[in-house]
C-alpha cells in the first residue's frame, strides 16, 4: 500500500513483482549486452558488472540510470530500502567495473560524487526520475550517488 508521499513499501507486492520483472529483464540484457531494453528519455538501463567482493565472481545488474555527458549516472538506492544494494558494496571494494548497454561494453571506473557536486546531482536525478525523487525523500541513509566513467575513450563512429 503506498505512503503519503506515494511511495510504496520496499516489502509490497508491486516491490515484489517489479523484482521479479527484474531478474527476468537482468538475463535478458546481460545476454545481448544491454541491447533489448524497453527504455525512454527517462527509463534507460544498463547491466553492470562487478566482481563479487566475497566471491571473486562476475556479478550483474540491471540499473536505470541517467546519462551525463559519456558517463553513466546510478544512485544506490536498493528499490528505497535501507540497506544498501550488493551492486554497491562490491563497487565500494573494487570500483573498475563494466557496463553493458546497447550492445556495447563500457570499462568504467565508479566514483562516489560528494559535496556541491553531488548535491547538484541530485537535483537533476530527481527531477530526471520520479522513483529516486521518492527514495530521496523517505530513506533514513545518505542514498550514494555514483557516476560510471569511461576508463578508455568513447570509440568514434
Amino acid at each position: 500500500m503506498p505512503t503519503s508521499v506515494g511511495i510504496v513499501p520496499s516489502d509490497s507486492l508491486q516491490v515484489r513483482c517489479f523484482r521479479a520483472f527484474a531478474r527476468r529483464h537482468t538475463r535478458l540484457l546481460v545476454r545481448t549486452r544491454g541491447r533489448p531494453s524497453w527504455s525512454g528519455p527517462r527509463l534507460r538501463f544498463l547491466v553492470l558488472e562487478t566482481q563479487g567482493r566475497h566471491s571473486g565472481r562476475p556479478r550483474n545488474v540491471v540499473l536505470l540510470y541517467m546519462p551525463d555527458g559519456e558517463h553513466y549516472v546510478v544512485i544506490a538506492s536498493n528499490y528505497g530500502g535501507e540497506q544498501p544494494p550488493a551492486w554497491w558494496l562490491n563497487l565500494s571494494t573494487k570500483p573498475e567495473a563494466l557496463v553493458h548497454v546497447a550492445g556495447r561494453t563500457v570499462p568504467v571506473r565508479a566514483r562516489v560524487l560528494a559535496g556541491e557536486e553531488r548535491a547538484a546531482m541530485l537535483a537533476r536525478a530527481v527531477s530526471y526520475n520520479r522513483q529516486w525523487r521518492g527514495y530521496a525523500r523517505t530513506v533514513r541513509r545518505e542514498l550514494p550517488i555514483v557516476r560510471l566513467e569511461p576508463t578508455t575513450p568513447a570509440p568514434t563512429a
